[in-house]
Order: C-alpha cells, then structure tokens, then sequence
C-alpha cells in the first residue's frame, strides 16, 4: 500500500470529529464510544485523538495513549436503534485533555466497509420522521480524508460519539513505594585471594555497601574453586569480617592449602546501595489546581570511620523533592533481599510516598509507574588507621599514604609530577577548602633530583602553617597554608616535586572540598 511522505497509507481515507474541551483545568478521557451500521467481517478499526492545528486535526500528531485499535469481532453493527448499540474503545490509562482546547477524535479503518453514523443539520433523526437534529452537540465539526494528512470540513455535520471521562471521589489520595530487589553484582574476573593454611578469603568489591557482620551472599564460583578451597565451600551465604572501599573478607568452609588469585568470571555478590545524595525520578502530570508532595523513608547505613547504627528504619516519611538532587546529613542504604528478610530490618529498607491533592474533581496529579525510579549518590571516603581506634577504621590491607605507592586511603588527590628548570628548596602550598567538622584532609610532598625516580621517593606529611577552623556551612572556604622546608628552606634542593592530599572523614554525607590548590618552588 502506498506510503505519504508524513507516513500516512493511501486508500485509509478517516473521518475526525473536532471537539472542545470546556473545563477549564481538563479533563482525563477514559473511553469513546462510536456508533456503526456497517463493519468489515476481517479487518479492525481504530481510534487516535490529535490536536487541532489553525482549525485543522494535526497530520502529525497523536495525544500519547490515544491510538485503540479493534478487531472486527469486537464492533458492534446496529441497523435499527432507537437507541443504537455503542462500541466502546477503552484507553489503557486515563489520558488528560487541557481545558480549553480543541482536539479532534480520528476513526481509521484498512476496509471502506465500515459505516459510521453521523447527524446532519436538518435531517431527520435516526429511527424518526418527525424529529430533526437543530442543533450541534459539541463546539466542532466532522472532517473528511483521503489520506489521513489533508482533512476537509463538513461543517453541517458530526460524528455520533460519546466522550467518557473520570470523576474523582476524593479530593487527596496517596501512594507508596517500595524498593525492587536489589541485583547481586557480577563482580570483576577473579575476585578471590586466598592464603594457604587460613580459610579467610579476600574478595574485590569496589563499594559494596556492607560492614562488618553482614551477611553477604556468593554465587557463580568458578568448578575448581579457588586456592585448595572447592566451589561448595565458597558458596552461600558468609559473614564479613573486615571490610573497606576495595572489598571485604570472609571466612570460607574450609581452609586453602595455596596463595592463590581466582574464582573465575561469573561471580556474583549481594550488595547494599549506600547513599547520601537521592535523586526521585518521577514523571509526573499535574494539571492546574493539583500538586504533588513526596516523602521518603529510608535505612541509615555507616561510614566506614563512622559510629552510626546501620540497619535501623526511619519511622517517619522526610520530604523529599522530586526530579532534583536531595542532600542528606547521613549515610543511608537500600539493601538486598536477604538483609531485608532478617533482624534487625525484617522490612524493606526503602519506601516513599507521594501526596496526591486536588480541588476539583474533573482533574487529579499522575505519576508514570513504568518510569519511577530513584538515583543514588555516596562519597567514597574513609578516615584508616593500622590498628583499631576510635573514629578510625582499619582496611583490608593498610598501606601507610608515606608509602611511594600504593596508600590505602579511599579518597585523595595526586598532582602530576612538576619539573623545574632551576634547583629548589621549599614549597609553598595554599589551599581554598571547606571542612565539615567530621572532616579533614592531609597534605603529603615529596621531591627528587634530576637524576633520581620521583616514585620511588616516599612521601612526607606535612602540617599546616596554622590550625583553621571547620565550616558546616558549604558556602564558607578558608585558606589553609603548608611551608615545606620551613621560612628558610631547608629541603635538600630538588627540581622534581609532587603533592598529594588525602581526604578524611567519618560521615561519608560530609566531605572536604577543595576549590583552589597554588604550589609554589621556593628557591635560595
């Protein structure tokens, strides 16, 4: 069948009817009603409501959800009325029509032998000789086409129809949701190290979400197992014995008798979502005099440096703002399944709720279920020390940031290594930073020669010029100074030199800023 340029098949020639909405805030269409005398015994017919255009129904545009389409087994024929039999096409959702618009209702069908009742001005009513139609029912008029693209008026005529629409009983209402299941995550190719002799296994999970004492639940090990360990002795549900940004530990059925990296490329864990930042994606309809208010009520989580009691569920729903990023002054987690299912939890870990408000009855706010989602933002941050203290925590493998390689601090910032043209002896290093309370930060440098290997070089914390004060207001940046080599310059001349600032803190919601980093060579 030919095509027109707009995607229109030649040979469909609809009819569309023009119709008005008076409401003043719209109106939600829920189903239409047409009338046939006639009906192809194969072929469907279908329905599209579009908007009118200088006068005209768009030859390009459908009201989203309007498009219905029957088969002929569902049309119902009426040859004898008075009172016609009406063949209904139902919307899958009630869809909104503005107030104060005019639309245009498009019957479509592959076969001209459909027949449709319309009125005309002045003829007789159908079943009657004596009554006349006088007056057109709605502000519109019936159009005609060829081609589904060009319509034509008929303007003493219209389309027998009928416009169904919803009616609110109450003027609020609210809705909640939950949580999904949390997926597992396919972790990286072999993700196990085991140590011969020992049955704790280390395993590489960059954010996992868990803390020590959460059951994390293993599945996907490679046949040979890992290290002397079988496959049956990695699987199920283990324990976390120590745990920091990289992964965490676990005490497997039995001991390795090897050192060894594996598990193969199919492993997967359960995982927790932290989260200090919350997104809601909700796309919603609001017509004029509706609004829509939403909460939340999540489970606190715990910075790894943190004292926070995770597992707990709030008892009150928080506002929240919707299709914008909200804040928070804590860490909170949307768990898995089986950190829902046991104590101190038993719930889902994640709900919110949305507000629904009103003051007319023709109208009500929607949200759009199949696109209702929430984003989740956390800090990777920590605050490590090699042994157990209060306001620390102690990695998986701690490696001291004065190392040349490889500290193991969660969070921090290298410079490039800068080269000079001329010998120095010191450093002047300012930095622009905000600094919750909970937070802070260390400066570490370290120099060479033109003849020596920056990184192998150590590093070397250096302390500030003077203690600043923090700032919990985000806005606020103070000036934090570092003389490296003293007034003086008492470094050993380098002309090589690099800089690293590592990032503390024991609330993952609050974190150091840096807005501004100067260093300056200091030379004799």
């Amino acid at each position: 069948m030919a095509v027109t340029s707009q995607g229109y098949q030649v040979n469909k020639q609809p009819i569309a009817q023009s119709f008005f909405i008076d409401e003043p805030n719209g109106i939600y269409c829920t189903k239409v009603d047409l009338f046939f005398a006639a009906k192809d015994t194969s072929l469907p017919v279908q329905i599209q409501i579009r908007p009118m255009v200088n006068g005209f129904p768009s030859s390009v545009s459908i009201i989203p959800g309007t498009t219905k389409l029957l088969p002929a087994s569902s049309v119902n024929v009426d040859t004898t009325g008075p009172d016609l039999t009406p063949t209904t096409f139902q919307f899958d959702e009630p869809v909104f029509l503005k107030g104060q618009n005019d639309y245009a209702l498009v019957v479509i069908a592959d076969s001209k032998d459909y027949q449709i009742y319309i009125a005309e001005i002045n003829e007789f009513q159908f079943g009657s000789t004596e009554r006349r139609v006088n007056k057109q029912p709605v502000l519109g008029s019936l159009f005609y086409s060829q081609n589904g693209a060009t319509f034509t008026p008929a303007q003493n005529q219209d389309l027998a129809f009928v416009i169904h629409q919803a009616t609110f009983a109450n003027r609020s209402g609210t809705v909640r949701l939950k949580n999904a299941s949390v997926p597992k995550k396919k972790l990286v190719p072999n993700p196990f190290t085991t140590t011969a002799g020992t049955a704790v296994v280390k395993v590489r999970h960059i954010q996992s979400g868990h803390q020590v004492g959460d059951r994390v639940m293993i599945s996907g090990v490679g046949a040979g197992g890992v290290g002397g360990i079988s496959k049956a002795n990695l699987e199920g549900g283990f324990n976390v014995t120590k745990v920091d940004f990289t992964g965490y530990t676990f005490t497997a059925g039995a001991a390795a008798d090897s050192d060894e990296v594996g598990g193969g490329s199919s492993i997967l864990a359960s995982k927790n979502i932290p989260f200090s930042v919350i997104y809601p994606h909700l796309q919603t309809l609001t017509p004029r005099n509706t609004e829509i208010a939403a909460g939340i009520k999540t489970t606190t989580g715990k910075s790894y440096a943190g004292s926070e009691t995770a597992k707990q569920k709030l008892s009150a729903f928080q506002p929240i703002k919707i299709n914008e990023n909200n804040i928070a002054e804590n860490t909170y987690i949307i768990a898995h399944d089986s950190a829902e299912t046991t104590a101190p939890l038993n719930a889902k870990s994640f709900e919110m709720q949305v507000n629904f408000r009103s003051t007319d009855s023709n109208v009500s706010p929607m949200i759009d279920l199949q696109r209702a989602s929430v984003s989740c933002i956390d800090n990777i941050i920590d605050k490590q020390d090699s042994a157990s203290s209060t306001g620390f925590n102690i990695p998986v493998n701690f490696v001291n940031e004065t190392s040349a390689r490889g500290g193991s601090a969660a969070a921090k910032h290298i410079t490039r290594v800068v080269t000079l043209e001329n010998d120095a002896v010191g450093l002047k290093i300012l930095i622009s930073a905000n600094r919750p309370s909970v937070t802070d930060f260390q400066v570490y440098t370290r120099t060479a020669t033109s003849d020596e290997i920056i990184h192998d070089k150590d590093f070397t914390l250096r302390p500030p010029e003077q203690n600043m004060p923090s700032d919990e207001n985000p806005n606020i940046y103070r000036e934090y100074r570092y003389i490296v080599g003293g007034q003086g310059g008492d470094l050993p001349a380098f002309t090589k030199f690099q800089a690293k600032i590592v990032f503390r803190s024991t609330n993952s919601a609050k974190v150091p800023k840096v807005r501004d980093l100067r260093i300056i060579a200091l030379s004799v």
